[in-house]
């Protein structure tokens, strides 16, 4: 995939911004709180329908507007041409058009846009709970595996009925396992969704061996995924069946893929108690790029790299080898950072075409 163009209106920080990208490295720098990161947060937005440092939409609109507009123009890595267009308005309405039809589902534009971030927090998959850990896995099973969305929404609709009706059975006796009215349900997709995500990260974890030895040699890193105490598919209903007094007594389900995790480790131990933060980083950048190159061998189509800050937090040597990888997997990239790149030619491989946007009072000129 290739964002060809973004054009943003009403975009807080910004101006209104037209943006025509390179289909390689994309890299804006300026001043702290030029708008750089706002390109960025837009592009985001777009395809997850959310911003990744707010949930509250009226805090990115521009002051004195009633809505931000996003449009792009996206080529297929099978040459197909899209347009995409989304509004948000301070209410919380949004309206999202592809080619020129409306659509109620938000999973249509984040089709045609798969993108990774690398944010300053980027260590977070390494240090915080499990459910970013499930988002990472669930947005790279989304891109790739056409049962996902439905089996997972399943799921979630049958827990949110389940555990209504356990909280209803809260300070009661005990009902026999067979007045459970969505055990069967809940076994049925649970099991399904931590198939998904088990078959998938065995995928993934030659990739993210591969390409973590290359950035960080010194890192001795295992990865598996827990299936949120359920432990395996024959194991699964024996497992629910145990958990079902404790789950009336407190009123919700506790096994399950809700409770999933794809755990990272180093010597046996747990890598969050044992990695650096420039080390965690290491780790969460090697799983974005083994998940760009799983989505590239699965479904044709390459990612494009949202990284903001750039050179903030590793050493050059190992930006170098972050860029050679993106190279590599001929991975669209939009960058940003305080520093210009001549500043630091550490940060690139010899030869690495750059296309240099200057970002300057919430403007964008090309440099």
């Amino acid at each position: 995939m290739r964002l060809q163009q973004l054009q943003i209106q009403h975009f807080r920080n910004l101006e209104d911004v037209s943006l025509t990208l390179s289909p390689g490295f994309n890299y804006l720098y300026g001043a702290n709180g030029a708008g750089k990161t706002a390109i960025l947060e837009a592009g985001y937005l777009l395809a997850r329908g959310r911003s990744f440092r707010t949930p509250k939409i009226g805090r990115i609109i521009t002051h004195g507007e009633k809505e931000l507009v996003l449009r792009a123009d996206v080529l297929t890595d099978s040459h197909v041409q899209h347009k995409l267009a989304m509004s948000k308005h301070r209410s919380g309405q949004t309206r999202t058009i592809v080619d020129g039809q409306s659509t109620s589902r938000a999973s249509t534009l984040a089709r045609h846009l798969p993108i990774q971030i690398l944010l300053p927090g980027a260590s977070d998959l390494v240090y915080r709970g499990p459910t970013v850990r499930r988002e990472f896995l669930d947005w790279g099973l989304f891109h790739v595996e056409p049962l996902y969305l439905q089996v997972s929404k399943a799921y979630r609709r049958v827990l949110i009925q389940r555990n209504a009706w356990l909280k209803g059975l809260v300070g009661k006796t005990v009902p026999p396992l067979e007045q459970d009215p969505w055990f069967t349900q809940i076994l049925r997709y649970g099991t399904e969704l931590s198939l998904l995500r088990s078959q998938y990260t065995a995928q993934l974890v030659p990739l993210f061996e591969s390409t973590l030895d290359t950035l960080a040699p010194e890192l001795n890193i295992s990865t598996h995924y827990s299936w949120g105490g359920i432990e395996s598919e024959e194991l699964a209903e024996k497992r629910l069946e145990e958990s079902y007094p404790r789950d009336v007594k407190f009123g919700m389900t506790h096994r399950g893929p809700h409770r999933g995790d794809l755990q990272f480790s180093t010597d046996g131990l747990e890598a969050a108690d044992m990695l650096s933060r420039g080390q965690a980083k290491l780790v969460a950048s090697a799983a974005l790029l083994a998940q760009a190159s799983l989505q590239h061998q699965l479904s044709q189509e390459r990612c494009l790299f949202l990284i903001d800050d750039f050179g903030a937090e590793l050493d050059g040597e190992h930006w170098r080898y972050f860029v050679d990888a993106l190279q590599r997997l001929e991975c669209q990239v939009i960058a940003t950072s305080t520093d210009t790149m001549e500043s630091h030619p550490e940060w690139f491989p010899v030869g690495t075409k750059v296309e240099l946007f200057h970002v300057k009072h919430g403007m964008v000129g090309n440099k």
